[in-house]
C-alpha cells in the first residue's frame, strides 16, 4: 500500500467494454487532478469549479457536473459525469472524485495515464477498502466481506457478504473482546494491588467467565462448517462403473444437456466440470470417467484424473447402475465409503453418497444404504438434492452463518486454545499473571479478525486478494 497522503487512482468498474464505466480518485489531492481531466460543458448552467464542502441545501448538486474529459494533451475523450465525495462524507473517508465515462478501454487507460501524469498514484489492489480501513470508516472483518459481495457468484453468497459488510461479524466479536478486557482489567487490578480486598476476584468467578466465552466462541466455530460451504462452494464428484448413468445424472443435476451421453461405455474420458447452484450453495459438479481396468493410455489418463477427483471432492456421488447386479468394484467403493463415514453408514456425517440409477429399469430390491434415483425420469432426484444439501449445510432452514472466513475460524480456534490454557491455569491455581497472559493473547486472537491491532502483514495480506479499483 502507498503512503496515505498520496492521491491514488484506479479503474473502479470490471475489465472490458460496458455501458459505463468509473475511474476513481481518492486522496487530498483529488479534486485538483480530477479537474485537469474534466471541462464542464457550459450549456449545463453549472459554474465551473467544484465545491468540497459537504454543506449543501437540499436538490443542489454543486459536486456533480456534466462535460466533456480529457487527455494528457487536453483533447477531448469523451462526455459524462464528474462526482466530488467531501472529505468524510466518501467510502474511502478522504476527499474522492468519480469520473463516469462510457465504458470503453481505451477512454479509461488514457485516463490512467492523464491523472498520473498529473500527479496521481496507481492504486494497489484493495487500496481503496484499505484507505477506508484506516480511516475508521470500516473494520478488517467488513472489508473482507466486500470483497466476499464482489466476488458472490450466487443470491445466498451475496446476502450473507452484504450482511457481514454491514457488521453481523463485527458485533458478534465485539461483546466477547469487550468482556475479556474486563476480566483482563479485574485481573490486573488484583496482581497490582493483591493486598487490597476490593480488588480480589469472587471465587470462581474468573473461571465461569471464561466458560461463558469459549461456549461463545465454539458457537461460531461452529457456524464455519456450513459458513465454509457458502462461502468458497463445494466440490461433487460423480464417481462410478462405466455406463452406470453418471453424464445422464450430471445432466439431470445441471437440467441441460451438457455431457455427452451414449450406449457406449467409456464415453466420457476425462473429468468435464460445470457450476450448479443447490439451494443458494454454489457447487462444481464433476463428471469423470468410469472406474475400470483399462489398458489405453488415454483411457488410463482418465480414471486416474477420476480418482483425484475423488480424493480432493468435498462430496462424493457413488453412481451404481441399478439395472445389474454390484461387481466386486462397487462393493469394495461402497465399503470405503462406509468406512469413512465412521461406520455410520452412507446416511451418516462423511461426505459418500451413494445412488442407484436407472430404478425404472430395475427389477430386482433396492440396494441397501443407497438413495434411489432415475437419471432418466427424474425420480429421486428431489430426495438427491435434499441428501446433497444436508452433507454441506444440514436439515433445516439455511441460516445466514456469520463466520465463512478461514482466517476468522483460525483466529477464534487460536482464541479458544488460549482460552482453554487459561481455564486449565485457574484450576491448577497457576499465577494469575500467566493466566492474565492467555486472556491477553485470546483478546489479541480476537482482534485480529476485524484488524484491530495493527499488523502491516496481515493487511497486506488481506487486501493483496482485492481487485484494482477495490
Amino acid at each position: 500500500m502507498h503512503d496515505p497522503e498520496t492521491t491514488v487512482v484506479a479503474v473502479a468498474t470490471p475489465p472490458g467494454r460496458g455501458g459505463l464505466g468509473c475511474l476513481r480518485i481518492s486522496g487530498s489531492r483529488a479534486g485538483e487532478i480530477a479537474g485537469r481531466l474534466f471541462e464542464p460543458r457550459p450549456d449545463t448552467g453549472r459554474r465551473s469549479g467544484l465545491d468540497p464542502s459537504p454543506d449543501h441545501g437540499p436538490g443542489q448538486s454543486k459536486n456533480i457536473q456534466f462535460g466533456r474529459f480529457l487527455d494528457r494533451d487536453h483533447g477531448y475523450l469523451d462526455h459524462g459525469y464528474l462526482v466530488l465525495f467531501p472529505h468524510g462524507r466518501s467510502f474511502t473517508g478522504e476527499l474522492t472524485a468519480e469520473l463516469w465515462t462510457h465504458g470503453s478501454v481505451a477512454v479509461l487507460q488514457e485516463l490512467i495515464q492523464a491523472a498520473l501524469a498529473a500527479g496521481a498514484t496507481a492504486a494497489s489492489p484493495g487500496e481503496f477498502t484499505y484507505r477506508a480501513l484506516r480511516n475508521g470508516r470500516l473494520d478488517l472483518a467488513r472489508a473482507e466481506a466486500i470483497r466476499d459481495l464482489i466476488d458472490a457468484r450466487t443470491r445466498f453468497q451475496a446476502q450473507v457478504a452484504f450482511e457481514q459488510a454491514e457488521g453481523s461479524l463485527s458485533r458478534r466479536i465485539a461483546p466477547l473482546c469487550d468482556e475479556l478486557e474486563e476480566w483482563i482489567a479485574r485481573g490486573e487490578a488484583a496482581v497490582e494491588f493483591v493486598e487490597e480486598s476490593e480488588t480480589h476476584l469472587p471465587d470462581g468467578a474468573l473461571a465461569r467467565a471464561i466458560g461463558s466465552t469459549i461456549a461463545k466462541c465454539n458457537e461460531l466455530v461452529a457456524e464455519y462448517r456450513a459458513g465454509r460451504v457458502v462461502r468458497d462452494g463445494a466440490r461433487l464428484a460423480l464417481v462410478g462403473r462405466p455406463n452406470a448413468g453418471k453424464s445422464s445424472l450430471f445432466n439431470r443435476l445441471l437440467e441441460e444437456d451438457r455431457a455427452i451421453v451414449t450406449d457406449v461405455p467409456g464415453t466420457t474420458r476425462d473429468t468435464l466440470e460445470e457450476d450448479l447452484v443447490l439451494d443458494g450453495i454454489p457447487v462444481r459438479l464433476i463428471d469423470t470417467a468410469g472406474l475400470r481396468e483399462v489398458r489405453d493410455a488415454v483411457e488410463r489418463e482418465g480414471v486416474s484424473r477420476a480418482k483425484r477427483a475423488l480424493e480432493q471432492a468435498d462430496l462424493v456421488l457413488v453412481v451404481l447402475d441399478g439395472s445389474r447386479d454390484l461387481d466386486d468394484l462397487e462393493r469394495d467403493t461402497l465399503g470405503r465409503a462406509g468406512s469413512e463415514s465412521g461406520g455410520s453408514g452412507l446416511a451418516g456425517s462423511g461426505r459418500w453418497v451413494a445412488v442407484t440409477n436407472k430404478i425404472d429399469l430395475r427389477s430386482g430390491p433396492e440396494i441397501e444404504g443407497t438413495l434411489p434415483v432415475s437419471a432418466k425420469t427424474g425420480e429421486g432426484l428431489a430426495d438427491l438434492r435434499a441428501t446433497l444439501r444436508e452433507k454441506l449445510v444440514g436439515s433445516g432452514p439455511l441460516e445466514h452463518p456469520v463466520v465463512t472466513n478461514g482466517r476468522h475460524a483460525a483466529a477464534l480456534e487460536a482464541a479458544l486454545a488460549s482460552l482453554t490454557r487459561a481455564v486449565t491455569a485457574v484450576a491448577d491455581q497457576v499465577s494469575e499473571e500467566l493466566v492474565l497472559e492467555d486472556l491477553k493473547q485470546a483478546r489479541a486472537d480476537l482482534g485480529s479478525i476485524t484488524g484491530e491491532f495493527d499488523v502491516e502483514d496481515l493487511y497486506d495480506r488481506v487486501f493483496s486478494t482485492f481487485c484494482i479499483g477495490k
